[in-house]
């Protein structure tokens, strides 16, 4: 008891004094060992970042450049700039020794989106043992080593990066291939058109959304395929309903000439457009017909980008094209509700292992369910130190 209260009293100290050691990546072991390591290891970093950004259309979202938010209204460009340091993290990780368990590995991570910015978020938390991941991370049908070196949070905003609470199993099939399956929490996410016919309702979803994936590694890439299949639900005249949504993810990176690195990501589905960071929380997934029933939407999307390193120098430049369509079931086969592109271009100066400078250019297109265009730039500046 005495030496678990001082482990604690000393960790405290230790995230007291953070903030005074910049630079430091700051760890606690214990002096008892089991399976050959600390029996109790705990770490804290940070990760600072200051976002500089120049929006033509005037588009406040800081997080991404995101081609939904482009208006297609015709009205003049109103151009917004801001600064802010919202996608700083503060990180934790703690590892435990045990016979019945292995190890036992905790992490929570932070930045500060909370309270419409400012105010902390919870980013990932969970715990790793065995074969067993619990908590909330990146969704099994994200691929997380598909992220390209961009400015933007979110990622691509035409590819897949979604954060959930979920139950996962891992399976070792060979060195080199891993096979995941989890379920993860459901999120309803068709409100945007229910104005068409009141009787129907949302509802509350019954069950999990059910992930897959097998990833197989090489040496300098790798190449993952995801799965999902989930439950839709809603009410009309007060009786539930379910319809099916499902789709694929495939996802793969390869270095080429030297450091260059190539990635690539397209998605294919139907009823899971919430799974693309474009459209999350935009009521995309489904649509009702006149009829009282609600009808899963098609979704396409995905991005290509390639990383430049600039000889030995410590430049290098990322070039990144996406494309993300969601299509209307009831209309012409040309007329979708979302057909839009996203491109992006930067240079990123590392002087130091930890500090990064870079400046990026952002293009977005966006025609929306009336054929009507619009576009939007956007030039972001940033400065990375990592602790």
């Amino acid at each position: 008891m005495i030496r678990r209260l001082l482990f604690v009293c000393t960790t405290t100290l230790l995230l007291s004094v953070s903030n005074f050691a910049a630079g430091q990546f700051l760890t606690l072991n214990s002096k008892d060992s089991l399976n050959n390591k600390p029996k109790r290891m705990f770490y804290t970093t940070a990760w600072i970042k200051l976002s500089a950004i120049w929006d033509y259309m005037g588009i406040d979202n800081t997080s991404s450049m995101n081609p939904i938010y482009i208006p297609t209204d015709g009205r003049p460009p109103d151009s917004h700039f801001t600064m802010d340091m919202y996608q700083s993290r503060l990180k934790f990780a703690s590892a435990f020794q045990t016979k019945k368990f292995g190890e036992i590995f905790g992490y929570v991570e932070t930045d500060f989106y909370g309270n419409g910015g400012g105010g902390m978020r919870l980013r990932h938390a969970y715990i790793r043992f065995k074969n067993f991941r619990i908590g909330r991370t990146w969704s099994v049908f994200t691929d997380e080593e598909s992220w390209p070196n961009i400015t933007d949070f979110d990622g691509p905003a035409t590819g897949v990066w979604v954060l959930h609470a979920q139950l996962a199993y891992f399976i070792r099939a060979s060195k080199t291939t891993d096979i995941v399956f989890s379920i993860e929490t459901p999120l309803s996410d068709y409100s945007r058109y229910l104005q068409l016919d009141s009787t129907l309702q949302n509802a509350s979803p019954s069950y999990p959304d059910l992930h897959g994936h097998i990833e197989k590694r090489w040496h300098g890439g790798h190449v993952q395929l995801a799965a999902v299949y989930r439950f839709i639900e809603y009410k009309v005249n007060n009786e539930k309903r379910i319809i099916p949504g499902y789709g694929f993810n495939i996802a793969a990176s390869q270095t080429i000439v030297q450091r260059d690195l190539l990635i690539g990501q397209i998605l294919l589905g139907k009823g899971i457009s919430r799974y693309m960071v474009s459209f999350g929380g935009s009521g995309w997934d489904a649509i009702p017909d006149l009829q009282g029933n609600l009808n899963a939407l098609p979704v396409a999307g995905g991005f290509l980008s390639y990383q430049h390193y600039w000889g030995k120098s410590e430049f290098s430049s990322t070039i990144v094209g996406g494309y993300a369509n969601v299509d209307n079931p009831f209309d012409n086969p040309a007329v979708t509700l979302f057909n839009g592109f996203y491109g992006s271009l930067n240079v990123y100066w590392n002087p130091l292992g930890p500090l990064n400078f870079a400046i990026e250019g952002i293009y977005g297109t966006r025609y929306d369910e009336f054929d009507r265009f619009g576009d939007n730039l956007r030039l972001v500046m940033v400065f990375e130190y990592a602790f």
